[in-house]
């Protein structure tokens, strides 16, 4: 491959790593989904591995994942017993999939945290005062978690709806 290529490449690969964290993911997958994203064709493991010099069992493990994401499919190519993959190239598809993601599990933490704090709240003995004021402080800041709770929760489902996604590819069209 043309030595300017890589070092494109590579700048690419940089650039997505760090956007690639802030979406959860490992730099081996940021890595793995960027060769595939620029690359004209099917690649098998094999060559992700001799390309971004990583071990072939890290390899496997984070392209089984980026497959979980919806990021990477796998893909057969005619002759060949490996297995090949491409990247899924619509890269806001990917983003939005992996942002409801996290989204659903980081709401369901905090959806479970509120319920177990309320409990112990509400067992406590109101004959204490002091401790009243604090408890009421302390509900009305969980009652203010819950309304955001609430909202984000609006907005996921927003986004299950597919309708940013139909807005934005309005936008895209025009």
């Amino acid at each position: 491959m043309d030595r300017n290529i890589i070092k494109a490449q590579d700048i690419f690969l940089d650039r997505i790593n760090h956007i690639c964290k802030k979406l959860g993911l490992n730099n081996i997958m940021a890595q793995l989904y960027g060769i595939l994203y620029l690359s004209n064709k099917s690649l098998s493991l094999d060559d992700m591995v001799e390309r971004l010099k990583i071990s072939k069992g890290s390899a496997s493990v984070n392209i089984r994942a980026l497959e979980n994401y919806g990021a990477v499919k796998r893909v057969w190519i005619r002759g060949s017993r490996k297995d090949y993959y491409e990247a899924d190239t619509d890269i806001m598809r990917v983003i939005m999939h992996r942002v409801k993601l996290i989204g659903k599990i980081r709401l369901s933490e905090i959806d479970a945290m509120t319920k177990a704090c309320y409990q112990i709240l509400n067992s406590v003995n109101p004959s204490d005062k002091d401790g009243n004021a604090a408890i009421r402080v302390f509900k009305q800041r969980l009652d203010k978690i819950e309304a955001l709770h609430s909202h984000a929760q609006s907005l996921f489902d927003l986004l299950d709806s597919g309708f940013l996604n139909s807005i934005l590819n309005t936008k895209n069209k025009i």
